[in-house]
């Protein structure tokens, strides 16, 4: 039996938008992303698993950008010959690549760093895409800024200084991001 990946661009950004939403801080209609009306009270943990889940929500989405423009951002996981088969069937560009690679099975697949997506998306979509340069690099930019100030340390320990949702950092960094990549997606 083989799992068909062939949508899994379209299933990755159901998934950023699930974790975007996923404790009502932020919405997501009409193809955008804005600020909920619900209070931003929340007990520290909540609010922590907000940052880390926001964050996997932009790694995530980026990622869908890039299957979505047959930009490649897989790489073969070595010694992961097991568990169930991958194939993408209705999907023929997904379909080489996965050929390419020689990868038949689910678990051989790694897809990477947002770092490394990151790097895929200055040198291939964003010029694929024609985007702009100063859009391009705000992009980058942003991206950084979540590396360093929340996306690893919210996801691998828990600090008490990161447990309070600053709505204004929601507005200023990260619903841009997530709307731009949204533009980037439903181009």
């Amino acid at each position: 039996m083989s799992v068909d990946i062939s949508n899994i661009a379209e299933e990755n950004h159901r998934y950023a938008v699930h974790l975007a939403t996923l404790e009502n801080v932020i919405t997501y209609k009409n193809n955008s992303y804005e600020i909920s009306n619900i209070s931003s009270q929340r007990n520290p943990f909540e609010s922590v698993d907000f940052w880390r889940n926001i964050s996997l929500s932009a790694e995530v989405l980026l990622k869908a950008c890039l299957l979505k423009h047959h930009v490649p951002c897989f790489k073969k996981r070595a010694h992961a010959e097991y568990g169930e088969k991958v194939t993408a069937c209705t999907n023929n560009w997904l379909k080489t690549t996965l050929k390419a690679l020689q990868i038949e099975y689910v678990a051989e697949i790694n897809t990477g760093t947002v770092s490394t997506a990151l790097k895929s998306a200055e040198t291939e979509l964003f010029t694929k895409l024609s985007i702009d340069r100063e859009r391009a690099t705000l992009i980058s930019q942003m991206f950084y800024i979540i590396i360093r100030t929340r996306r690893n340390r919210n996801s691998h320990f828990f600090f008490p200084n990161q447990s309070r949702i600053e709505i204004s950092e929601v507005e200023i960094l990260f619903l841009p991001l997530l709307n731009r990549l949204e533009e980037i997606y439903t181009s």
